[in-house]
């Protein structure tokens, strides 16, 4: 059938088409995160160990993560021989780590297509997830989190689309997905839990013949046996003692810790190690915009009642609504229950976002079926829509204008204004600020030497520059003594509050608070 210009399809192509555009042109606007370099020596650890048999990888100290992101990002490095052009291997990383995301917005489309039998509820969806100030920031520099979400989004599809239709081709690619999960971050192993839940709960609840009963099982069968060759073959750490090592990835995983680091949350520093319960679902309230907040508490309350009252016709009626109530509500609970340790946000816990968002969008559809039964309910949607578009209309707003720093985006929830928050929260904790404020020292001192020195220098190596021009990354010179520095520079982690060095050389300002200061000493 040929596209016709006005048709669904052609809406959906030009939306996507935008999106990548608007991704490519904004791909070298970003700094490097702190993470960044420590995850790229990561990947080379791991490519060393394969190619010549380097034994570091096991004595790594973060050797219980996935590697296999890193892995595809280090072969694209070598393939395009960026290996002596760092800004370009950083621009390579980010262009990377956006494409997966895009990706990821992709399957999100197909997903609440399917969820909500709308295209128009899939592209909602897609649009809510875009406009999310922090996921978009850090889709294009943060190699653990982005991924991690956008494979979640790829797995939490191809398990519908094998429990809709349990055939090999399904199988397989289901498989593979996972794995691929499981090697970026063992957090993923939850979908071969589910999809064996699932396969059960069909063959309990749903009418299957003997034949098709055989069928499900060999298949069933399959999906293990590929996703355990394809996991174990993409992760290079388990191969020395497969279940030995895999066992210790999980249990190791559960003791996330950073040596004194400490969480800003509001207003008082916390150890990571003795979060609240609260933790991540105020970050989640207090970074998402408020219409998808509301919107979600409408659309959970409503599925889970639906599946209280009759849960065996809401199985076979909204299986994908079932399974997204399972993704959100366990996570959730356990960050509750056993208050795992966490720092910097709620971004290891970004993967729920998509389910977050579902029913979000399923919310917003509540109300507005409950506002056509009213009387005089056309107005009231008007005033939904104008509601929506006034929430999102800001939320476009601040991206645009304090872009690149949308990762420090907080709703009203969080307080009045920016320099408030600031007092409250911790801005940007992953030093992406550093980038701007070395950028600017660089051109207005002329100076061949300039010695720099970083307030949170313990947790810094000489990677801040690396996104500038190879003459500014050679004069400017990272020290480990604040004595022999020229000047001070500061993201305010775990010091919220200034400082009391008088001149104020530059700073990086999102709505009038400063995230990143540089002071001449």
């Amino acid at each position: 059938m040929t596209i016709r210009l006005g048709t669904h399809k052609t809406i959906v192509i030009i939306f996507f088409v935008l999106f990548l555009g608007l991704g490519l042109h904004l791909v070298k606007d970003y700094g490097i995160c702190f993470d960044e370099k420590d995850q790229r020596d990561f990947g080379l650890t791991t490519i060393n160990y394969v190619t010549q048999a380097d034994q570091r990888l096991l004595q790594e100290h973060d050797r219980q993560r996935g590697p296999l992101f890193e892995v595809v990002l280090i072969a694209l490095e070598k393939g395009f021989h960026l290996t002596n052009n760092v800004r370009s291997i950083f621009v390579m990383r980010h262009l990377t780590t956006f494409l997966l995301f895009y990706l990821g917005v992709i399957f999100f489309y197909k997903l609440g297509k399917e969820n909500f039998q709308s295209w128009q509820a899939g592209l909602l969806g897609c649009l809510f997830l875009i406009l999310s100030p922090r996921i978009f920031a850090d889709a294009f520099y943060n190699p653990k989190d982005i991924p991690c979400l956008s494979l979640f989004i790829i797995c939490t599809y191809t398990l519908i689309k094998y429990l809709k239709n349990k055939t090999f081709f399904n199988t397989f690619i289901h498989a593979f997905a996972c794995a691929v999960l499981i090697d970026i971050r063992i957090v993923g192993i939850i979908f071969p839990f589910l999809t064996l839940v699932f396969t059960f709960a069909d063959i309990y609840i749903l009418p299957l013949k003997n034949e098709d009963s055989k069928r499900v099982f060999l298949n069933l069968f399959s999906y293990f046996l590929f996703l355990i060759l394809f996991t174990f073959l993409f992760w290079p750490f388990l191969w020395a003692s497969p279940l030995h090592n895999l066992i210790w990835c999980l249990l190791e995983v559960t003791r996330i810790s950073i040596g004194g680091c400490s969480n800003l949350y509001l207003g008082q520093k916390i150890q990571i190690t003795n979060i609240p319960w609260h933790y991540i679902p105020v970050w989640m309230a207090i970074t998402t915009p408020l219409v998808y907040v509301i919107a979600f508490c409408v659309g959970y309350v409503r599925t889970i009642l639906l599946a209280g009252s009759d849960f065996i016709r809401f199985y076979r009626l909204n299986k994908s609504g079932l399974i997204f109530l399972v993704l959100f509500s366990l996570f959730m609970l356990q960050v509750i229950l056993f208050k795992p340790n966490n720092y910097d946000g709620w971004r290891h816990y970004f993967f729920i976002y998509p389910a977050f968002l579902i029913f979000s969008v399923a919310g917003l559809r509540t109300l507005f079926d409950f506002a056509r039964g009213l009387k005089g309910g056309v107005f009231i949607q008007i005033i939904f829509i104008l509601l929506i578009l006034l929430n999102l209309g800001s939320v476009v707003s601040f991206m645009i204008r304090n872009h690149p720093y949308q990762n420090v985006y907080f709703n009203n929830l969080a307080g009045r204004n920016m320099k408030e928050i600031k007092c409250r929260f911790d801005l940007d904790y992953w030093g992406l600020s550093y980038t701007k404020a070395l950028k600017y020292i660089a051109a207005n001192d002329p100076d061949h030497f300039i010695p720099y020195y970083l307030d949170n220098y313990y947790i810094i190596q000489p990677k801040e520059t690396e996104m500038l021009n190879p003459q500014d990354r050679e004069r400017l010179v990272l020290v480990d003594d604040i004595k022999k520095a020229k000047y001070f520079l500061s993201d305010y982690r775990e010091h919220p509050q200034d400082y009391n060095y008088k001149n104020i050389f530059y700073s990086v300002k999102v709505d009038g608070a400063a995230i990143a200061v540089v002071y001449r000493l």
